[in-house]
């Protein structure tokens, strides 16, 4: 084209003919390249003048002359090159494919949508929600591969929500928030999290502040119960967390552990905490050892003086190495100086004053004391910090009509209080390691006697608490009804009433007591003497523990057989007018009460009205309906490392089996070989024995551990040793092919990118993840 056409007005807007010249222009010069050759020379350079006159009037905005230059060129390209132009298929799948392209680099670089699939976010994250995740934020991740270009981009920090393959199956895409980095340390101890980051001493407990807030279900529409909303810190960055609140026994799950994040990982928690399947959830299936089946409670109690033992895992870790296990088992030893008990004695049938006065005798260096005396004198209580704990124990102890302080046999306090409204006795003893002060086991009765006054009926064991951190074993006994024998006759007669003792004969038969025989004597003297035992007088016809007792009212005997029964016979004077007369009563009880007490239904013919004669008839005898009597004793043990041993497993090192075993002996200055064992090697320290050996037929090297409190020589820890290694000739005692072990951590190739908005609902549309 060599002159313009006239002017006129184009017959599309200005936009469609620019867009249709480009087009045109970019295809005739791509045919002009390529198909040159094939081109007739007269098309060929009329071509070339519409594709430089498309330059020339595009530039100008001749839009007129462009729309026919524009359909000059498409019949030129039509007649002469159509071998050379695309198809419509083709330049739609072209089309596609680009697009294709564009979306698949958006998607590994910039940004990608994802759907929250479960509740195991929230509150931060519903489930329903769409989010955007940045994928440029740690570097560029090559599709279908765990490979990321650009790391030195970004890392994920404490904090950050991340969306990763799941890495026990890579097919799923999981959404949760880092809580430690390699090399850190997180521990997790119920709704308690400490982080101790890579090269820190200390664990940092994360700050929990309770937000004012509701839980609510995964549709966000119904009030969740029993679950609270807290504000987490880490970092300097704060995010929403969630609890429930209920008892592990219905099923919420208390979370536990301690993990070390390796290089090139790091740990996730899910927001929802007790409901989420994060790092602290995770298993696989792998062929693991046991060292607890080669070791077993059972051979300690077998092969030790020691019977009760906790299992430990000291670098439990999560047990990351299946071919690896550590245990520790620490000895339950008992120990008697923290041993507490508590003795209730309920509207005792023999009084409370006898009765006080009885256990009072028993004390050592007795004396009557008051609380607010044994305030007073304590240091802690002048204390301005501690007035209110103060008025506490003396509000408590405010039903104390009488109470005496002494010693134990065994060492410690003891705390003895007679409480005259509520008819009761309550004793406590309390070891030296627990109350090394005269006021430490008067705050332990204020807080029995506390838990009393709001409930008499309580046994003994629900009003002691045990001293935290002590492991106790608890033993619980009562006086049953079946252990007292109580009956009363009365004699009719004009002019007495049926409570005039003189007129009445009262038979009590005590036998295997929880107090003892001597202490139910004891008591039964103070009553019966009105508190002054020296009054009465011995009856050696009855027996070496027998005593007479006279008084206005008439005599009483009281007697303690040879088997440990006590019999109180109180007979007035209508029918024992002197002494002689109660003997010759209680001499035949005493002499058949064997034969009778092995038959409870011949239980009454102890004593009968026809025993004591004419006009004579029993009294019926109102029956308990609560025991007199409960205690609680509570044996305390201590652990320590004096009282343990300690197991090491290795499967198949990889130097073999006598390297590995010479490596475990070379930490050691002092080592002699032990032929007892493969490759065997025993090492002594001033405060253990161990020994370090192979089992070849299985493969595992062994490293046992005894502290002298509880192997005291090498033939103890050789007998241990011995029993393992016996076990450990069959692989199927402590290997298991198909063990669950935890698998916590997420690898760095498998994080896909962090979650930066949410974009539906549209409600929450474009809010920002924290």
């Amino acid at each position: 084209m060599t002159q313009s056409e006239p002017e006129s007005r184009p017959k599309r807007p200005p936009r469609q003919i620019k867009a249709a010249a480009l087009i045109l222009d970019k295809e005739a010069r791509r045919i002009v390249r390529k198909f040159a050759a094939r081109l007739a020379p007269e098309p060929l350079e009329r071509i070339r003048a519409c594709v430089s006159a498309i330059e020339i009037q595009r530039r100008a905005r001749d839009w007129s002359a462009l729309e026919r230059t524009t359909e000059e060129l498409d019949e030129l390209l039509h007649q002469h090159a159509s071998f050379g132009r695309k198809s419509a298929l083709r330049e739609t799948l072209e089309n596609v494919s680009v697009a294709v392209l564009v979306a698949v680099a958006l998607r590994s670089c910039v940004y990608e949508p994802f759907k929250i699939p479960s509740g195991s976010m929230m509150p931060t994250l519903r489930a329903g929600d769409h989010i955007f995740v940045n994928k440029f934020t740690y570097g560029i991740q090559i599709p279908l591969t765990n490979t990321v270009v650009g790391q030195g981009i970004g890392e994920p920090e404490r904090g950050d929500v991340i969306v990763f393959r799941y890495p026990i199956d890579e097919s799923e895409d999981f959404i949760k928030r880092v809580m430690a980095l390699p090399g850190d340390t997180l521990k997790v101890d119920g709704n308690t999290v400490s982080i101790r980051r890579a090269g820190e001493a200390d664990f940092e407990r994360l700050t929990l502040t309770k937000v004012d807030e509701h839980c609510h279900d995964e549709g966000g529409t119904r009030i969740v119960s029993g679950c609270e909303v807290f504000e987490e810190s880490l970092d300097g960055r704060t995010h929403q967390v969630r609890y429930m609140t209920g008892d592990p026994r219905l099923g919420v799950q208390r979370r536990q552990g301690e993990w070390t994040v390796p290089e090139g990982h790091v740990l996730v928690m899910g927001d929802n905490r007790n409901q989420s399947h994060d790092s602290l959830a995770w298993t696989r299936q792998v062929e693991a050892v046991s060292a607890d089946s080669l070791l077993t409670i059972k051979d300690l109690r077998d092969l030790t003086a020691e019977r009760l033992f906790a299992l430990q895992r000291p670098e439990d870790g999560g047990r990351q190495d299946p071919a690896r296990d550590h245990i520790l088992y620490l000895a339950d030893h008992r120990s008697e100086p923290r041993d507490l008990s508590l003795e209730v004695w309920r509207d005792p049938t023999l009084g409370v004053a006898a009765v006080f006065a009885a256990n009072e005798a028993r004390l050592l260096d007795a004396r009557r004391v008051t609380v607010t005396e044994l305030l007073d004198a304590s240091s802690r209580y002048g204390r301005a910090s501690n007035l209110e704990r103060r008025a506490q124990i003396l509000q408590d102890t405010a039903p104390i009509d009488a109470l005496s302080l002494g010693r134990g046999e065994g060492g410690g306090w003891q705390a003895l209080a007679q409480l005259g409204d509520s008819k009761a006795i309550l004793q406590l003893r309390c070891g030296e390691a627990v109350c090394r002060e005269d006021v430490e086991v008067i705050e332990r009765l204020a807080a029995a006697m506390e838990r009393f006054q709001h409930n008499h009926d309580q046994d003994a064991n629900q009003l002691l608490e045990g001293e935290k951190g002590i492991r106790y074993t608890n033993h619980w006994t009562s006086r049953s009804s079946d252990r007292l024998i109580d009956r009363i006759f009365i004699k009719a007669k004009a002019g007495v009433t049926n409570d005039d003792p003189a007129a009445r004969v009262r038979l009590r038969v005590w036998r295997d007591t929880d107090e003892g025989a001597a202490f139910v004597r004891s008591a039964a003297l103070h009553a019966l003497t009105r508190g002054a035992p020296e009054r009465a007088i011995a009856a050696p016809d009855l027996g070496s523990e027998a005593w007479i007792i006279s008084d206005e009212r008439g005599s009483s005997v009281i007697v303690e057989d040879p088997a440990g029964v006590v019999f109180v016979l109180e007979c007035g004077r209508q029918r024992c007018p002197n002494v002689t007369d109660a003997q010759a009563v209680i001499a035949p009880i005493v002499a058949r009460t064997p034969e009778l007490l092995q038959d409870r239904r011949a239980i009454p013919e102890l004593l009968t009205a026809s025993d004591l004669g004419d006009g004579w008839r029993a009294q019926e005898v109102e029956p308990r309906t609560r025991h007199e009597y409960d205690r609680v004793w509570m044996e305390g043990t201590e652990r320590t490392q004096d009282r343990s041993a300690e197991l090491w497993l290795w499967l198949r090192p990889a130097d073999g089996l006598e390297t590995a075993v010479a490596a475990l002996a070379a930490v050691y200055p002092l080592v002699e070989a032990d032929p007892r064992l493969p490759f065997g090697q025993y090492a002594a320290l001033d405060d253990r024995h161990t020994l370090m050996f192979a089992v070849p037929s299985s493969e595992v090297v062994v490293q046992l551990e005894c502290r002298r409190g509880l192997c005291a020589d090498r033939e103890a820890v050789n007998a241990l040793a011995q029993r393992i290694a016996d076990k450990a000739q069959d692989p199927s005692n402590f290997i298991d092919p198909n063990a669950e072990r935890p698998s916590p951590f997420v690898p760095r190739g498998h994080i896909k990118g962090r979650a930066d908005r949410i974009w539906l609902p549209l409600r929450r549309f474009w809010l920002p993840i924290r």
